[in-house]
């Protein structure tokens, strides 16, 4: 690997370590500040207020991997024009999305009376609108901001915005330190938030400017045809996300419903642990999904050896979790729930196969992303996900043991896995035999060796 390609990836995967060292943080240190200085009531109602915009902020960045993915492979052929049109046309997207998101949330927020707020908690009608106006600009910043990875991804300095991006989380637990303890307004805190992703915008479009001038400025190709090429795949980015958390959170309905706290709080405590496979999968994911736009010639056979060698070290990396997992789950399960709930070993393996199915999709996805070719992937995976779900309800209220509910997560998980290697193997005009040879060609061995080579070589 050239060594500016070795460097960019090496940059990349510090800075998605990083994201899950800053999401961790986070997640960790946000809520013990909130409840040192508000009840129990306030920080309930911040949360509900401040998670539908936090949920939609995945809108910017889906709109920003579609146009990426389109502006990264015109500008590796010199289509400069066509770059330009992609990324004019995410930013566009990224606007008009984020404005009217913002102006729909603050359009409910007026129709809220002060009866109706008290309702939420200890909210006013008034503080809520001024939230509203706050976290719509929040919503706007955010989208715009992510956009930036257009040009970042053409410049070959993407990792920087991943940095950027982490820093910038890390920063919001600043702004609750000072806004938290200073006053108990939700206005105050919201606008602080707002004011930080203003500032992370803008620094982002500088440095994306210095990546890329080019995509800034010049001619471009028509800009309605882009318009519609991002569209498609950017509705498709956004529903992956959006099905994660169907098979997270419906799931900890149903089993919270049927078989009551306590069992739903050791469910999710095992889910936790097992998940933890997740995390890297995320990497895995990150990691082909940004540098399949930068391989040249002889793309296809690349793309085929990269298939057998990532699954192939995907499986052996599940496996070796699993049987670590027998041996540390029990432990570990006692420490994330202060010994108040127990590992039940048929539940986290029901949800390890679940769990294999969904990391063995990960670089068939991935690769499928990165040529804007998920859409029918994002569709089978949220249309199958929404049958199982009341599927595993009705056998929860039938009386039949979690294990048996939650093996409805395995057709779910399928219904991403097997249209991913569908589209992937008819993309790359290879057959399910030639797959299968290529996992276990003595190939795979070496590619291994030298994935592990590159990975603690630091040059």
């Amino acid at each position: 690997m050239p060594g500016t390609a070795q460097r960019r990836l090496i940059q990349a995967l510090l800075s998605y370590l990083m994201g899950i060292a800053t999401r961790v943080i986070v997640q960790i240190a946000a809520l013990p500040i909130l409840f040192a200085h508000w009840s129990a009531e306030r920080v309930g109602t911040w949360m509900l207020v401040y998670a539908l915009p936090s949920y939609f902020v995945v809108a910017g960045s889906a709109f920003a991997s579609a146009g990426g993915n389109l502006a990264l492979a015109a500008s590796r052929e010199g289509r400069w024009a066509e770059a330009r049109a992609a990324f004019r046309a995410s930013w566009v997207w990224a606007a008009a999305s984020g404005v009217g998101i913002a102006g729909l949330f603050y359009a409910a927020a007026t129709l809220v009376n002060d009866s109706t707020a008290q309702q939420l908690g200890l909210l006013g009608a008034a503080e809520l609108r001024a939230c509203a106006l706050w976290l719509g600009v929040y919503f706007i910043a955010v989208a715009l901001a992510s956009v930036m990875l257009v040009p970042m991804r053409v410049g070959e300095r993407y990792p920087q915005f991943y940095t950027v991006q982490n820093l910038a989380s890390l920063a919001e637990v600043a702004v609750l330190v000072i806004c938290v303890p200073r006053s108990d307004s939700y206005e105050l805190l919201a606008f602080g938030l707002a004011m930080l992703r203003v500032i992370v915008a803008m620094i982002l479009t500088l440095l994306a400017w210095q990546a890329s001038p080019t995509l800034f400025h010049g001619s471009a190709t028509a800009l309605d045809r882009s318009l519609r090429a991002v569209a498609i795949p950017s509705a498709a980015f956004m529903v992956l996300p959006m099905v994660y958390v169907l098979n997270l959170q419906g799931y900890t309905l149903v089993v919270g419903a049927t078989f009551g706290a306590a069992t739903v709080a050791g469910f999710v405590a095992t889910r936790v642990i097992v998940r933890a496979i997740d995390v890297v999968m995320s990497v895995i994911y990150a990691s082909q999904f940004n540098e399949a736009g930068y391989l040249g010639a002889g793309k296809r056979d690349i793309q085929r050896r990269q298939l057998a060698t990532m699954t192939m070290v995907t499986l052996c990396g599940v496996v070796a979790f699993s049987v670590a997992l027998v041996f540390v789950g029990p432990w570990l399960q006692q420490v994330l729930s202060s010994g108040k709930s127990t590992f039940d070993p048929v539940v986290a393996l029901v949800l390890l196969a679940s769990g294999l199915i969904r990391a063995l999709a990960t670089t068939p996805q991935a690769l499928i992303a990165a040529e804007n070719m998920h859409a029918r992937l994002a569709t089978s995976y949220l249309v199958v996900s929404l049958a199982c779900l009341p599927v595993a309800a009705g056998l929860a209220l039938a009386g039949l043991p979690l294990a048996i509910v939650l093996l409805v997560l395995i057709p779910a998980e399928l219904g991403q896995a097997i249209p991913a290697f569908r589209i992937i193997l008819l993309h790359l005009e290879w057959g399910k035999r030639d797959l299968l040879a290529a996992l276990f060609h003595r190939d795979r061995i070496g590619d291994i060796l030298q994935l592990m080579r590159f990975l603690v070589h630091r040059r």
